[in-house]
C-alpha cells in the first residue's frame, strides 16, 4: 500500500475517534429516591411533606430524596399530626396516623393547690405527663402507636387563652419523634389533662425503660 492511502486511512480513523469522543458525555449522577405511603384515621386529611402540600390521605408520594423528612397531617376538627420519616433509596416508608378529636371546648377543672411562687399578671404553665402503649397494642413491630398523657396546670394569676406543647420522645438521649399537644384555654388556677396518640418508629430491639417523653417548646397565648 502506498503512503497516500495509508495517510487517508489514518485521517479517517482520527476523525471517527474525534467524533466518538465528542458524542460521549458523562451521564449525571442519579439522585437516590424513595417512596412514602401515608394513611390516616379518618381519611381525607391534608398531607404536607416538609411543609409542602401533597394531596390528601391516603396518599403515596414517590421520587422523594433519600434522607430525613417531616410528614404533617391537617384535618378540620382534629389535632394537627406530625412525625419524622426516613426515606431510603428504593425503599417505601409506611406512615400510619390516628388523628385525635379537637373538642370545641376542652374540659377545665380548678386546682385546689397553688404554687408558693406566683408572678402577678402572667400565666404560669407547668406541664408533666407520661407515655404508655395503648390497650391491646404490642411492644413489637414498627411504627408503633404510643399513648401520651399530658397534665397542665396554670399556677399564675392570668388566664392563658391558648396553650400548646410538644411531647418529644428521647431514646438514649436522642430525639426520635415528636407530637404537638393542643391544650386549649387554661384559666388562672386551672388544670387540664389530655390523651394523645402518637405513631413513632422505635429502635429494635429497645428497652422501654430507656424511652423518655419530655414536654418542651411550650407556647402560651394570653
Amino acid at each position: 500500500m502506498s503512503r497516500q492511502p495509508r495517510l487517508i486511512a489514518l485521517l479517517v480513523l482520527l476523525v471517527i475517534a474525534i467524533l466518538a469522543a465528542g458524542c460521549t458525555t458523562t451521564p449525571p449522577l442519579a439522585v437516590e429516591t424513595g417512596t412514602v405511603q401515608v394513611t390516616s384515621i379518618p381519611a381525607g386529611a391534608e398531607l404536607y411533606l416538609d411543609g409542602e402540600y401533597r394531596g390528601t390521605t391516603p396518599a403515596t408520594i414517590s421520587g422523594i430524596p433519600a434522607g430525613s423528612h417531616t410528614v404533617e397531617l391537617r384535618l378540620e376538627g382534629y389535632e394537627r399530626w406530625s412525625a419524622p420519616v426516613t426515606i431510603t433509596p428504593g425503599g417505601t416508608a409506611k406512615v400510619p396516623a390516628a388523628l385525635m378529636d379537637l373538642p370545641a371546648t376542652l374540659p377545665v377543672t380548678f386546682a385546689t393547690t397553688t404554687s408558693p411562687r406566683i408572678t402577678s399578671g402572667i400565666p404560669q404553665i407547668h406541664v408533666d405527663g407520661y407515655w404508655m402503649y395503648p390497650q391491646g397494642a404490642t411492644s413489637s413491630g414498627n411504627p408503633r402507636p404510643l399513648l401520651v398523657h399530658t397534665e397542665a396546670f396554670n399556677v399564675g394569676t392570668t388566664d392563658a387563652r391558648e396553650v400548646t406543647v410538644s411531647s418529644n420522645f428521647y431514646y438514649l438521649g436522642h430525639m426520635i419523634c415528636w407530637h404537638t399537644v393542643y391544650l386549649g384555654t387554661l384559666t388562672a388556677g386551672g388544670h387540664v389533662s389530655r390523651d394523645s396518640m402518637v405513631t413513632c418508629t422505635l429502635p429494635s430491639p429497645m428497652n422501654d425503660n430507656e424511652l423518655d417523653v419530655k414536654f418542651e417548646n411550650l407556647v402560651v397565648t394570653k
